[in-house]
């Protein structure tokens, strides 16, 4: 794979991906209803100090082990050694059905803003499923494109999307603060808690942690291309902090001023359509101002969803290297001339336009594939975490010498953190949103993880058990 990245296109692609802010936004209506302004308060300080930890212990093992691998490459060589190919495999199965859900989510909402931004101009247009679906298809199609043809030979598309992800955040925060008169009062913003679950308040307020932890989704895309920067020791741990540390410090300061511009909580609430653009409406007083801030984001999709491929079909490359995936030989090929892996791309790409056909037959099952990229993230950080524990953080896994490093007793409290917030929560991730229950409040992420479970179990038993052989390293004591 070419070098082509530096340090800073890294760090521009990872906070491409995450894009905490906007993911904040798109994201904000079921909170709402869970818990209201505390648990988007609240919870996003609790998601912010689990991402914070999972970024520190991702960027300590990357530091020594550099590979598009990331996680699971962790997990083969942390896992005792009788069980490291069943262990890696199922962590880089996980790892990869995330990225699938995560480039789902990011499609759908560029397909939801364009059915806003067309409705706004003509309020006769009544929207239908299959109008998404086609604007889901299409969008699809020219990210691929782009992927295939210019992504690896221009790689500034990351800074466009970096710079103008970041001037949109700087133009919503400041107008929001301009515009929006009189504010809501601190209290409302604060101390303010809203069920309308039927669950228990602490219930509530637990699942509700599922919108905060959204915003930080794909925030090991910079592991996963760690082979194509000249120095991934040194690169992929700053990048994955960098991606952090912007994303709270944007995400925190655009929550804030929102939750200050709302004056109608109920009609929000109420509303039916893309939430963003009438939260836009109300902190901004301006249809037009709203109007200008969506044709934005829907500009600032087509660069977070290139990151998003890009990174998938990576992973999905790395699985093949290691003859992880039936037609290993044909997805871990390099196209001569341009540079990137051409049949994992396309793998990428049709797995996207299978999730848009899911949701032609069903909407609600299609929210569970995006509430699902959750859960599977998690899942493939607690892994190494684990692992990492079991292992003592033995300095024969991590040495000594290693490029980026916590000291002491703050690298076992961050891991002990992960574990313990994650485990806490992700029962919650399962439980419907709403009582009572009814065929369109169901969660089906527990569907959705069934059926990646019986994908894999399908490939392990087929292929991937004879073949995969899991990286290894030769360690040292």
């Amino acid at each position: 794979m070419t070098k082509n990245l530096s340090t800073w296109t890294l760090i521009a692609i990872a906070f491409n991906v995450c894009n905490s802010w906007a993911g904040l936004a798109g994201s904000m209506g079921v909170a709402l209803i869970q818990g209201g302004p505390v648990s988007l308060v609240y919870g996003f300080l609790i998601s912010s100090s689990l991402y914070g930890c999972i970024a520190l212990t991702m960027a300590e093992l990357a530091c020594v082990y550099p590979t598009a691998g990331g996680q699971y490459h962790f997990v083969s060589i942390l896992a005792p050694s009788k069980y490291y190919r069943s262990l890696s495999y199922t962590c880089g199965m996980v790892t990869n059905f995330s990225w699938i859900a995560i480039g789902a989510a990011i499609n759908m909402i560029f397909s939801e803003q364009l059915i806003t931004l067309i409705m706004f101009y003509h309020s006769t247009f009544v929207p239908h499923p299959w109008h998404q679906f086609l604007l889901y298809q299409c969008f699809g199609l020219v990210i691929l494109l782009y992927n295939l043809l210019a992504l690896k030979k221009l790689p500034v598309t990351h800074y466009f999307g970096f710079f103008l992800c970041i001037s949109v955040f700087f133009g919503s925060f400041f107008a929001m603060l301009i515009r929006s008169s009189p504010k809501a009062p601190s209290n409302f913003v604060w101390t303010t808690f809203i069920n309308q679950t039927g669950w228990p308040d602490g219930v509530c307020f637990m699942s509700s942690l599922l919108t905060t932890c959204f915003i930080y989704s794909g925030l090991d895309a910079s592991l996963h291309l760690a082979e194509e920067v000249p120095n991934p020791r040194i690169a992929v741990p700053r990048a994955c902090l960098g991606a952090i540390g912007i994303g709270f410090l944007t995400a925190f300061a655009y929550l804030i001023a929102m939750l200050y511009s709302i004056v109608d909580l109920d009609s929000i609430i109420n509303f039916d359509g893309f939430l963003p653009f009438e939260l836009n409406r109300q902190a901004l007083r301006s249809d037009s101002g709203a109007i200008a801030i969506l044709i934005l984001s829907i500009v600032m999709t087509f660069f977070i969803l290139n990151a998003v491929l890009q990174t998938a079909s990576r992973l999905t490359w790395a699985l093949a290297k290691d003859d992880a995936l039936m037609f290993s030989s044909i997805l871990q090929k390099l196209h001569p001339s341009l540079g990137v892996p051409v049949s994992s791309l396309l793998v990428n790409a049709v797995s996207l336009a299978l999730c848009g056909c899911i949701y032609l037959a069903s909407s609600t099952a299609f929210n569970a594939i995006l509430g699902s990229c959750v859960v599977l993230q998690q899942w493939s950080f607690l892994m190494p975490t684990v692992l990492l524990i079991y292992r003592q953080r033995s300095e024969q896994f991590l040495p000594r010498d290693r490029t980026f490093r916590l000291q002491g007793w703050i690298g076992w409290l961050v891991n002990i953190w992960v574990i313990v917030v994650i485990l806490a929560s992700m029962v919650f991730f399962f439980l419907p949103p709403i009582l009572p229950v009814s065929a369109n409040t169901m969660n089906y992420n527990c569907v959705i993880i069934l059926v990646v479970f019986l994908l894999s179990a399908a490939n392990w038993y087929i292929y991937a058990k004879r073949h995969y052989g899991g990286p290894r390293v030769i360690l040292h004591s």
